[in-house]
C-alpha cells in the first residue's frame, strides 16, 4: 500500500451493513418482526432487501447468496459475479462521507497512488467506490445523491445500479444526506432500535487492518487496549464505527444496533422468548448492556445500552474478547 500524508476518505459514519444470506424472506421477517427494523425497499431481480430505523435508506442490507450464478444490475453491469457469496456472512461495511466532490478527490488520489479499487456504481441515491480490507472484507465509500431518498426508494424496485465514472463526476459540494430524518421501527417488534452503531471484526492482522482504516479508510484511533482497537469516524455523537479484535482468524462478528435505555432492552429480554428468538448471551458491564441474538443463518447481532462506567476489558471476566467491546 502507499504511503500517504492523510487518509483518502473522511467518512461521517457507518452507514450500513450488508449480509449475504441464504434465503431472504426468512432473514427480512427476523430483521423487521423480531427486530424491528422497517423494509424500506427491495430489489427482487437482485434478491436484496433493504431494511433501516429512517437515518440512511438502509441500516442494514441482505442479499441472496449467489450460489455461483452471476447476477446483474442496470445497463448489463456484472454487479454480483458467482465467485462471491458463496456462504452466509457478511457482504460489506458502507462509510457516509459528505459530498460527491470528496468521494471522487479520494478515488483520483487512489488511482495516483495505485492502489487497488474494485467497482465504482451509481445507486441511484448514492454513488459509490468498493475496495477490500488486508482481511479481504469489503468495503463501500458512498456520498448520498439524492436528499430525500423515500420519493425515489419504496417497495420493490427494478434494478437500480449501474457503472458510475468518478473520473468525469460533477463532484457536487453540498451534503445531501438527511439532517433531521423521520425515524420509525416495526411497531410490535421486541427490539426497537435507534441505529446501528458499529461492527466488530476479528482479524489476524490487527496492525495492519489499523493502518487500512485509519490511512485510507479515514477513521481515527479513539481507543487501544490490549487486542483491541476502536476506530470512530467524524460524526461526534458515535462513541465509535468500528472495533477491530485480535483472532487466529479473520472473521465478521456482529453489528451493534444502539437501543434508547433501559426499558428498551429490558422490554427486548420479556419479548423475544414469546417471538421465539433465543438470547444468546447477556452482557451486564460498567460501559454497556446489551443482548446478542442469531439470524437464520448464524449471524449475531447486538442490541446495546450504554452506561457511564469505564471501558476495561481486562476486567470482562471470562465473556470472550469480541462480546465484551
Amino acid at each position: 500500500m502507499a504511503s500517504v500524508q492523510s487518509p483518502y476518505f473522511a467518512p461521517r459514519r457507518l452507514g450500513h451493513v450488508n449480509l449475504w444470506v441464504d434465503d431472504i424472506p426468512s432473514s427480512e421477517r427476523f430483521y423487521s418482526d423480531v427486530c424491528g427494523l422497517r423494509v424500506e425497499f427491495t430489489e427482487p431481480d437482485l434478491m436484496a432487501s433493504f431494511l433501516g430505523t429512517g437515518h440512511t435508506p438502509h441500516d442494514l442490507g441482505m442479499i441472496q447468496k449467489t450460489n455461483g450464478v452471476d447476477r446483474y444490475g442496470k445497463d448489463g453491469l456484472l454487479q454480483l459475479p458467482g465467485a462471491i457469496g458463496l456462504h452466509a456472512g457478511l457482504n460489506h461495511l458502507a462509510w457516509e462521507l459528505e459530498n460527491e466532490a470528496v468521494l471522487v478527490a479520494a478515488y483520483k488520489r487512489l488511482k495516483d497512488d495505485g492502489v487497488a479499487t474494485d467497482i465504482t456504481v451509481d445507486h441511484q441515491v448514492a454513488h459509490s467506490v468498493y475496495m477490500f480490507d488486508p482481511d479481504g472484507n469489503y468495503n463501500e465509500f458512498y456520498c448520498d445523491t439524492v436528499r430525500d431518498w423515500r420519493t425515489v426508494l419504496s417497495g420493490p424496485m427494478e434494478l437500480i445500479t449501474s457503472h458510475w465514472d468518478p473520473m468525469g463526476a460533477e463532484g457536487f459540494t453540498e451534503g445531501r444526506y438527511e439532517t433531521d430524518p423521520i425515524l420509525h421501527t416495526t411497531p410490535e417488534a421486541p427490539l426497537q432500535p435507534r441505529r446501528i452503531t458499529h461492527a466488530v471484526l476479528e482479524t489476524p492482522r490487527l496492525d495492519e487492518m489499523t493502518r487500512f482504516y485509519t490511512e485510507v479508510g479515514g477513521l481515527r484511533v479513539v481507543d487501544r487496549q490490549e487486542g483491541v482497537v476502536y476506530l470512530g469516524a467524524h460524526l461526534p455523537q458515535y462513541e465509535h464505527h468500528l472495533v477491530l479484535v485480535a483472532a487466529a482468524q479473520p472473521a465478521y462478528h456482529h453489528a451493534g444496533f444502539e437501543l434508547a435505555d433501559d426499558a428498551a432492552l429490558e422490554h427486548a429480554i420479556s419479548r423475544l422468548p414469546e417471538a421465539g428468538v433465543a438470547i444468546d448471551r447477556r452482557v451486564d458491564l460498567p460501559w454497556k448492556r446489551s443482548i446478542f441474538v442469531s439470524d437464520p443463518d448464524g449471524l449475531r447481532s447486538e442490541w446495546y445500552v450504554k452506561r457511564p462506567g469505564h471501558r476495561a476489558l481486562a476486567s470482562r471476566g471470562d465473556l470472550p474478547l469480541a462480546e465484551a467491546v
